[in-house]
């Protein structure tokens, strides 16, 4: 699987503060943004019951109190400032001077393929001990479903079946509709539709008649009504530690 390259000199950047164990949340903040780790963080900024359970202490399952731990409240918070008062305490481990550019599952063997770039500077000891990270991250996503969840500290190579776009559209989506509907309860799905775009075909054009407009109302009610039940599911699951996973 290719993973997303991250800027060189960036990371080049880091070394002195990876050696040394100095990393901290301002340094490695402009690393976390388009990344799986961030739409986990969405999903539970969207959950009611996450958010919920975080006021109360009170959790439905293991894997939902184990999520907890590792991001902690979200509510009233921007992901810049999860991530310099509590993110970075979990998530900045995976933040290395080696970087993972492709990892294959090799046929009939148990055995991977895993391609990295290594910087000239980094002392072989600190490299080994990088590899050797990212080898049990590798295993730990190849052991199940592939999920994020399964090994959380994977987030800066994650990749999914699900991009990144799909699922950021489908919290977005959510995002706007939990908005208008708070202000304006009375909004139909297929006005929420029709001013995203949704869905092309969907759109009354000039000339339309009443039923063909009629017609599409409803169409572009179920577009939004499908992205909604996709969301639900997705942030139900992640509350509970399951991310990302529609079903």
């Amino acid at each position: 699987m290719k993973v997303q390259r991250l800027e060189s000199c960036k990371q080049k950047s880091l070394i002195p503060f990876i050696a040394s164990g100095r990393l901290r949340s301002e340094i490695t903040e402009p690393f976390i943004y388009g990344t799986y780790l961030e739409l986990w963080w969405r999903c539970l900024k969207c959950s009611k019951e996450f958010t919920q359970s975080c006021r109360t202490g009170i959790f439905t399952s293991k894997s939902a109190y184990t999520t907890y731990c590792m991001f902690g409240s979200v509510e009233d918070m921007t992901f810049q400032d999860w991530w310099m008062t509590k993110g970075h305490e979990f998530f900045s481990e995976s933040i290395t001077t080696l970087q993972v550019t492709l990892f294959v599952k090799r046929k009939n063997i148990d055995a991977f393929e895993i391609t990295v770039d290594a910087f000239q500077d980094v002392s072989s000891q600190l490299a080994g001990k990088e590899f050797g990270f990212w080898l049990d991250q590798i295993c730990l996503l190849n052991a199940r479903e592939g999920l994020l969840s399964e090994a959380p500290l994977s987030w800066p190579i994650f990749r999914s079946r699900i991009t990144y776009d799909a699922i950021s559209q489908i919290l977005s989506i959510m995002e706007i509709h939990d908005q208008i509907t708070r202000n304006a309860p009375k909004t139909k799905l297929w006005q929420i539709g029709e001013q995203l775009r949704l869905n092309p075909q969907a759109m009354p054009k000039f000339g339309d008649f009443a039923i063909d407009i009629a017609d599409k109302h409803k169409a572009m009610g179920q577009t939004v009504s499908s992205y909604l039940r996709k969301g639900r599911r997705l942030v139900d699951n992640a509350c509970k530690g399951v991310f990302p996973k529609c079903s």
